[in-house]
C-alpha cells in the first residue's frame, strides 16, 4: 500500500467528506454511504468484517489478537432541507448532514488509513465501526446485537463541536454528554365541528395541558443538584381551521446524565 503525503491525504478526505455531504441518507437507509465506505477501505487493503445488518461498515486493522480497541463514527443524516448554500450542498431534498456525520466518516477514514500504514507495528487490533442509524432506529443496539463489540475492550469516538476553533480537541474526565431517550404521545379524542365543541372531545386542549405539565418535571420533580432536560420538539394536530380533530400528537426527547435521575410515567386517558 503506497503512502499518501499528509497534504494528499487531507485533500482526499475533504473530497470524501464533500461527497458524503452531497448524498446524505437517513437512518437504516445508508446504502450508498455504506457502499462508498466499504469501497474506500477495500482499496486501502483493509479487512471488511461480515455483518447481518443491511447498512453500516465494520472493518479491522492489526495482526495481533489482543487487545481489541474500537473506533466509531456515525454515518446517517437528518430529515432537514439544506439551505447553507455551500458548493457541496445536499442534492437530496429534505435530507442533510446537519449534525456533522459526514465529517465523522471522513475522520474515521483518515484514522483507518494512517493505522493501516502502521499495521505491522500495532500491539493489537483496531475495530472500525461506521455505525448506521445514530439519529433514529437505535443503531447502537443494532451494532451490539450484530456482535460487533464482542471482545472489544474499549471504544473511542468523538463528535464535532463547531463552537470550538478548528484544530482543538475538547476532553474531560467524567460525563460530557447526556444519555438520550425519545418519547411519542398520541391523544385520542372525538372530532366535531369547531362550532359545537360539546359534541366532541378536544385533543388539542389536552395536548396543551400535557405539554405545560411536562415542563414542570425538571423544575419541580428533579433534584435541583441533578441534571436533566425534557424538550417537546414536534407537535401535530388537525387539518383545517373549523374542525376539532380526533387525534393530537407530540414527541420529544429526554436527556439525562444519570439513569436514576427521573422516570416519566404518563397515563392520562381522555374520558
Amino acid at each position: 500500500m503506497s503512502g499518501l503525503s499528509q497534504t494528499e491525504l487531507e485533500k482526499q478526505l475533504i473530497e470524501y467528506r464533500h461527497d458524503f455531504h452531497e448524498y446524505p441518507e437517513l437512518a437504516n437507509h445508508e446504502f450508498k454511504t455504506t457502499a462508498k465506505i466499504k469501497a474506500i477501505l477495500q482499496a486501502w487493503g483493509i479487512k471488511i468484517l461480515p455483518t447481518k445488518l443491511k447498512t453500516g461498515v465494520f472493518a479491522e486493522i492489526g495482526l495481533e489478537a489482543k487487545p481489541l480497541i474500537a473506533l466509531r463514527a456515525d454515518i446517517d443524516a437528518l430529515p432537514i432541507n439544506e439551505e447553507s448554500g455551500v458548493p457541496f450542498s445536499s442534492k437530496t431534498p429534505n435530507i442533510m448532514h446537519a449534525c456533522g456525520h459526514d465529517t465523522h466518516i471522513a475522520a474515521l477514514l483518515g484514522a483507518a488509513y494512517l493505522l493501516k500504514q502502521e499495521e505491522a507495528d500495532l500491539p493489537g487490533r483496531i475495530r472500525l465501526i461506521f455505525q448506521l442509524s445514530e439519529e433514529d432506529q437505535e443503531g447502537a443496539l443494532q451494532v451490539i446485537d450484530d456482535g460487533q463489540l464482542t471482545d472489544v475492550q474499549a471504544i473511542l469516538g468523538f463528535h464535532n463541536a463547531p463552537q470550538h476553533e478548528v484544530g482543538t480537541i475538547g476532553i474531560k474526565a467524567g460525563i460530557t454528554s447526556g444519555a438520550i431517550d425519545k418519547f411519542k404521545v398520541t391523544l385520542q379524542g372525538v372530532g366535531t365541528h369547531a362550532s359545537a365543541p360539546q359534541n366532541g372531545k378536544d385533543p388539542i386542549v389536552a395536548l396543551g395541558a400535557e405539554i405545560t405539565a411536562l415542563q414542570t418535571i425538571v423544575s419541580r420533580n428533579l433534584d435541583p443538584f441533578a441534571t436533566g432536560v425534557l424538550s417537546i420538539t414536534h407537535v401535530n394536530a388537525g387539518n383545517t381551521w373549523n374542525v376539532l380533530p380526533e387525534q393530537a400528537f407530540f414527541e420529544g426527547t429526554v436527556r439525562t446524565a444519570n439513569k436514576a435521575e427521573f422516570t416519566i410515567e404518563v397515563q392520562h386517558p381522555m374520558n
